[in-house]
């Protein structure tokens, strides 16, 4: 990757599929390897491992798109072209099958579709792309689709709502169970499993994308193409339906955009964007035809025992509380109808009171005979629905019944027998060895670029685990039992140091202009990259969604939200500009090459990277090193700074936006505290053990600690390094510690 290649090249997709050649894998197209990658790629934590199976996947599903509508792909981009894509609403389910009962179950069915937008575009803003146009269009576009732009409910909280208002009630995305749900499609599986893979790729699949997201944008929900509008519940589908209807202008100028960046590529680039698009509108059309075909498929003797339940239920509630189902009490069961409908007739179906091969010999039947608890309960031909039914329902297949999944046709993840596939083909296996042996600056490259080299991360754990053992061994704690009280005295006693020990500037400044020049272009690698400690913070939306709230929110303020003057990276950026200091895009092998680079000025980007790629396995020290990062941005050395770069004439802005932003009232610094607070939180109402509690806290504390640590070498290497640089240009060697002391604080 050189200086002149551009971050989103269509090119650099080699990088990643050259990997995949040495290891071809084609996808199995079975029900039960899709149900493996969706509860992988829903869990938190690195999804490295599976990326070459998600990949495989997609080409998969991408292949079937070439193949179904290959007619409507145009060739020969045009802007018009672009401009009238359109979608195809599938038309609307049949009248009869308007009712409340089916609407709750497809707002069920098709919540992990939903529960997972516009997951897609939530990993293409990096910290080494934020400044990019495409980067800050779509981080724009991402925040107002989700509402996380502060000015909107989040659409997926929007939606749980619309479940309770439903009366349907599912596990989390995360929990195994949610995949385990008897009424859950492969259909459905396989529309949720698309987006989360596609989530992988934000650089190599970046044309499909938005393709997808245009489809996104202009189609209804497979809810609204199977339901008329009139029968639909407003908030969630009106906001929606505002909200992407706002964003398809945006996005065709970002589409249009990243067309004119490549002009050699245009029309490659149009057919792949074309296929993303289709690939969406595909999905729907399944998932809508699906839900059509299980309702039609749909036994009458299914019909006739819901009719059945529902009339008894009155009479049965309060008899039957010790009785439980899947670990919920019979009375329940009945009290929820008729929105439990479905998942009632399943609970039942599969369990010990049916008898699977001999449907006549069930317990369930025996229990309304002559002797049994509830004879006389049910008449005989009531009997003879209930026997249809447990006889209609054991013949169904998961092949034949709208594709629902069977426990007896499809093992769960938890129970499959084959281990877990580690993906690591053979140039990578190759490559193992060469990664541990990799230079700070090298490894810098690497970690810029992981959706391209994700064989680099075990390399990246093993450096940060060393590194915070080191730190461990050398920084013992400033108090051994955590509390709130004691750590926020902690941090406000540290805090009050800082701004009590400021003095205005009076004179000249100490550290000259030059070396204050130079200071910044040793500075660089960890500035045009502000933030990257916190980039994959999102890993932690199903682990603690206060906790990913909190850390997205700081993450989206250092890149500017969408905002290109806002962005701290391009602030830096400019200042360097106004210096005449000329470095390559810091994700190319050209800037680590820099020879005006001192070796240590890796060390602390290259660490923060490395815990950031681990933000699950690392949270504990990566709270601690957030606050101490966002702390560090108060106080004297930055008010000092601005003092001095005042002085100088050099714009402060950088600086300054620090000292704004990270305040400690409401801003970075508050909001880093209250992070660790529901961290500890979380801890004590887990193991309510206080070993266990001053454990994480030995962690986090080893984690802000690490700020310091890590940067030690930079700190202290900075003057012998200066000396040799003024020795080059025969220059003095005056203020040589005041400029380390100060330079070496400025790190946020």
């Amino acid at each position: 990757m050189n200086n002149s290649t551009h971050f989103f090249d269509p090119e650099l997709e080699g990088l990643y599929t050259l990997k995949l050649t040495a290891n071809a894998r084609t996808w199995t197209d079975n029900s039960a390897e899709l149900w493996q990658l969706f509860d992988q790629l829903n869990q938190a934590g690195q999804k490295h491992q599976v990326m070459s199976r998600a990949y495989a996947f997609i080409k998969h599903e991408l292949r079937q798109v070439e193949q179904n509508h290959a007619a409507k792909i145009k060739t020969d981009y045009s802007s018009d072209k672009l401009a009238s894509l359109q979608v195809l609403d599938p038309p609307l389910l049949a009248k009869q099958y308007w009712t409340k009962e089916n609407l709750s179950l497809c707002i069920k069915q098709t919540a992990a579709v939903y529960l997972t937008q516009p997951c897609w575009l939530q990993n293409i803003s990096t910290s080494a792309s934020s400044q990019t146009k495409t980067s800050l269009q779509l981080m724009s576009l991402y925040l107002h689709l989700t509402g996380k732009d502060q000015h909107n409910m989040v659409l997926q909280d929007t939606y749980h709502a619309l479940l309770l208002a439903t009366g349907s009630k599912i596990p989390s995305l995360h929990m195994p169970g949610f995949s385990e749900q008897a009424d859950l499609a492969p259909e459905v599986l396989g529309f949720a499993t698309l987006q989360l893979g596609l989530a992988l790729f934000p650089r190599v699949l970046l044309p499909e994308i938005l393709g997808f997201t245009l489809a996104y944008c202009q189609m209804p929900t497979i809810i609204e193409t199977c339901f008329p509008k009139s029968h639909l519940p407003e908030l969630y589908f009106q906001q929606r339906q505002q909200r992407l209807k706002q964003q398809i202008i945006p996005l065709i100028e970002c589409i249009t955009a990243y067309l004119d960046l490549f002009p050699q590529h245009t029309q490659s680039l149009w057919l792949r964007i074309q296929k993303g698009f289709w690939l969406y509108q595909q999905q729907v059309q399944r998932n809508n035809q699906q839900f059509k075909n299980s309702l039609d498929s749909a036994q009458p003797s299914q019909q006739h025992i819901a009719k059945l339940l529902l009339q008894k239920s009155v009479a049965t509630i309060g008899h039957h509380r010790k009785i439980q189902l899947q670990g919920k009490s019979l009375d329940q069961w009945f009290a929820e109808l008729p929105e439990n409908t479905q998942e009632f007739l399943q609970a039942l179906i599969q369990s010990d009171y049916v008898d699977r091969q001999t449907p006549a010999n069930s317990q369930l039947l025996k229990l309304f005979a002559f002797k049994g608890p509830m004879f006389g309960v049910l008449d005989k031909s009531e009997l003879d629905i209930l026997l249809s039914w447990l006889q209609d329902e054991l013949k169904i297949t998961p092949t034949n019944v709208g594709a629902v999944f069977s426990r007896e046709g499809l093992a769960s993840p938890s129970r499959l027998k084959t281990a877990p596939t580690v993906e690591i083909n053979k140039l990578a296996l190759k490559q193992k060895a060469d990664y541990a042996k990799l230079s700070t600056r090298e490894l810098y490259y690497y970690l810029l670029n992981v959706d391209l080299f994700p064989d680099i991360l075990p390399a990246a754990k093993s450096k940060a685990d060393k590194l915070l053992r080191r730190c461990a061994l050398f920084n013992p704690l400033p108090f051994k039992h955590y509390s709130h009280q004691r750590f926020d005295a902690y941090i406000e006693n540290i805090y009050q140091q800082e701004i009590s020990t400021y003095q205005p500037l009076q004179g000249a400044p100490k550290i000259s202009k030059e070396a204050y020049i130079w200071g910044f272009e040793q500075i660089a690698p960890m500035i045009l990259i502000d933030g990257c400690w916190i980039q994959n913070s999102q890993a932690l939306q199903q682990l603690n969604p206060e906790i990913c709230d909190i850390l997205c929110k700081i993450y989206c303020d250092e890149i500017g939200g969408g905002l290109l003057i806002q962005n701290h990276p391009y602030i830096f950026q400019q200042l360097l500009k106004s210096l005449s200091i000329q470095l390559p895009p810091a994700y190319s092998k050209d800037f680590i090459e820099h020879p005006g680079f001192i070796n240590s000025a890796f060390d602390l980007p290259t660490y923060m990277l490395s815990v950031s790629s681990f933000s699950v396995e690392f949270l504990p020290e990566l709270l601690g090193l957030n606050m101490a990062i966002e702390l560090s941005g108060l106080g004297k050395s930055y008010m000092r700074l601005v003092d001095d770069w005042n002085y100088w004439g050099i714009d402060p802005s950088i600086a300054s936006i620090h000292i704004s932003i990270d305040n400690y009232a409401s801003g970075h610094t508050f909001l880093a505290k209250k992070a660790i607070h529901l961290y500890m939180d979380a801890i004590m109402q887990v193991a309510n053990d206080r070993t266990i509690l001053d454990r994480h806290w030995r962690r986090i504390y080893t984690g802000y600690a690490s700020l310091r640590f890590v940067g030690g070498r930079f700190k202290f290497g900075l003057p012998i390094e200066y000396l040799v640089y003024k020795f080059k240009h025969k220059y003095g060697f005056a203020n040589i510690n005041n400029t380390v002391s100060t330079l070496s604080n400025a790190h946020d």
